[in-house]
């Protein structure tokens, strides 16, 4: 690869060709320092570095625009950018600008290198393989409108019904409960062990996870908070890059927060379901996260809508809700308050407990539609037709 550096300092050069020449690869390098502060990228040939190492103490309006417009007119470079205590909201605009890996400053031998050899893997698996999987994700529109549950059982679905792969990624790092919707005896490994592996691979995550069924495999989160630290999104990116080479379908449960590992998650996402119950304060969080959806550039094919908890006994036609959000509810999923509790309650999906009820039914039609595998699902449209008349 060639590599290139523009450095605020002689010595942050210094202490970046220092670390770059003792690696063993047969590297190309280029290093520069700013003039006035000033990025000016043109000075490398942006076509044919690989990546490109930026850093400064703080960031800046500056900093981000130059790196903007290279990004979005050059395939190459990809941009480790250096800097001092980012927060998440510095964090989305820098992976908004187009920054691949963010790294610590003062700049260390260690960090730097580990950031280039998951550019120099992903850059390998992009020019060598075809990705195998697709990932999709999960959002509650609200708290507590279902989206754990339904993220879940559809997995379940895929796996058994459809005979695809899955892993299922917990990403609610604080407190992740997915595993106690799934199986009665969660494993002791979790996300934080396969983060902390050096040579991540398919083997690694596999020994990591809980299995649900032949085909269905948990990541659990982290089982406190003080564990989740230190996660960081090229971390997540990573994951996700191993595991759509070893899975048919990748489904991560999110949090609501949208923060920078959240944004890595939805960048990546094939399909974003957003999920909601039929409620005026669920209405109103949905147009708000659709709203957001629209801002960050997601083509609105890239987004679905999942309603759940529909009876008949709800004031809110479906009309008046896609009114409302200014957007068709891509599916319907009914109240079934007593079978979903005791699905939970025991850990046990809710198609494996009660297989042919309308709830699991509606699990069913959604995997094979998005698989395009044909279903038996008994009276599945006949219950849709109640709520599409």
């Amino acid at each position: 690869m060639k590599i290139g550096a523009i450095a605020s300092a002689p010595e942050v050069l210094g202490l970046i060709k220092e670390a770059l020449e003792k690696n063993l690869h047969e590297d190309q390098f280029v290093f520069l320092e700013r003039r006035n502060d000033e990025l000016d990228i043109d000075r490398i040939d942006l076509f044919s570095t690989n990546v490109l190492i930026v850093d400064a103490e703080t960031i800046s309006k500056a900093d981000l625009k130059v790196i903007s417009s290279c990004t979005k007119e050059h395939s190459n470079p990809a941009i480790i950018y250096a800097t001092k205590n980012a927060q998440d909201g510095q964090l989305i605009e820098l992976m908004r600008a187009g920054v691949m890996e963010v790294i610590s400053y003062p700049i260390t031998s260690g960090e730097l290198l580990e950031a280039i050899e998951r550019l120099r893997l992903r850059r390998y698996i992009a020019s060598t393989y075809r990705p195998r999987g697709k990932i999709l994700s999960f959002i509650s529109a609200k708290g507590g409108a279902g989206a754990t549950f339904i993220a879940g059982n559809l997995g379940y679905s895929l796996a058994v019904d459809c005979k695809e792969k899955v892993l299922f990624v917990d990403l609610h790092m604080q407190f992740g409960d997915a595993a106690f919707y799934l199986v009665e005896t969660a494993g002791p490994r979790t996300l934080t062990d396969v983060i902390s592996q050096t040579g991540l691979d398919s083997t690694v995550i596999a020994s990591a996870t809980t299995q649900v069924t032949d085909n269905y495999f948990l990541l659990q989160a982290p089982d406190s908070p003080d564990k989740a630290v230190g996660i960081k999104p090229q971390h997540i990116d990573n994951l996700l890059t191993v595991a759509i080479q070893d899975y048919d379908y990748v489904i991560v449960d999110l949090p609501r927060e949208i923060e920078a590992i959240t944004m890595k998650v939805l960048d990546r996402s094939d399909k974003i379901y957003i999920v909601f119950q039929p409620v005026i304060s669920y209405l109103r969080a949905v147009t708000k996260v659709l709203n957001l959806f629209n801002l960050l550039g997601y083509e609105s094919r890239k987004t679905e809508t999942i309603l759940n908890r529909m009876d008949r006994g709800v004031a809110i036609s479906l009309e008046k809700m896609e009114d409302a959000i200014q957007k068709s509810i891509d599916w319907v999923f009914p109240n079934d308050f007593v079978n979903a509790t005791e699905s939970v309650n025991t850990g046990i999906p809710l198609e494996k407990m009660r297989p042919h009820i309308p709830l699991s039914n509606a699990f069913k039609a959604m995997a094979g539609e998005i698989t395009e595998v044909e279903i038996e699902v008994k009276d599945h449209a006949s219950w849709m037709q109640k709520w599409f008349k």
